[in-house]
């Protein structure tokens, strides 16, 4: 078997040609049908600061109630897509159960929303698993999601800049006070970020409990402006 036909037989095991919800044909770049890609379920309208989905209509400077309350340490927050399915199976495929593919077509969604960016950062973050975790895993999903952005953009990537220096127990598993307790100095910054324009990229904005957390270590480090990007953004907790 030549070459060519070597790599088109090895990408088609590791990734599907159609798309990925129905099977149908599907855009080359976004590996969804069109139809399919207008079902997704869009979180359009969101507070500014923290991506909560929000009432349609409300006027788009609006904060929600929590950030009203508290302001977050972080400016911004963009995730195009409410963490709901098919999108919850599709994050879910790519965490858990190894399936890297979905890394490209998830993160080509944030671009296709998000366009060019008004402000341009120095440098995307991703958020960073505990070595412990990294090692069960394999793999950390927020770096294989920023790596395509980072291309996109021509933004650089860096995912040693800030480490987890304390293993905690699974953000999934706790109610929002635990989560807040339970990433208190799990973070540390190993790298100059004085007067840094940052993004934190995560796969998912579940109470913000992480992004909060690490954006207060970044911002104690020097960095002048954290903005947060995600895939999907759950509608509330």
């Amino acid at each position: 078997m030549k070459v060519n036909n070597w790599l088109n037989f090895i990408q088609s095991l590791l990734c599907p040609s159609g798309c990925l919800l129905c099977g149908e044909a599907g855009n080359f770049k976004l590996q969804f049908c069109p139809a399919c890609y207008r079902s997704l379920p869009f979180n359009r309208h969101t507070c500014p600061i923290c991506a909560l989905p929000m009432p349609p209509g409300i006027s788009p400077d609006i904060l929600c109630g929590r950030c009203i309350k508290k302001q977050p340490p972080y400016t911004q927050s963009f995730a195009p897509l409410r963490y709901e399915l098919p999108v919850s199976n599709l994050i879910s495929g790519l965490k858990f159960h190894r399936r890297l593919y979905l890394a490209e077509p998830l993160a080509r969604v944030l671009t296709d929303c998000m366009g060019e960016p008004f402000i341009r950062p120095d440098l995307i973050i991703p958020v960073p698993l505990h070595p412990l975790r990294l090692q069960e895993r394999g793999f950390n999903q927020s770096l294989e999601l920023s790596r395509v952005v980072a291309r996109h953009y021509h933004i650089p990537v860096n995912w040693k800049i800030c480490r987890r220096v304390r293993h905690t127990q699974a953000q999934s598993d706790l109610s929002e006070k635990a989560r807040q307790k339970n990433l208190r100095q799990a973070f540390e910054v190993y790298g100059d970020i004085q007067g840094a324009h940052l993004v934190l990229f995560d796969d998912v904005i579940t109470t913000g409990a992480t992004v909060t957390e690490l954006s207060k270590t970044l911002k104690k480090a020097g960095a002048r402006r954290i903005d947060i990007w995600a895939i999907a953004r759950t509608p509330g907790w």
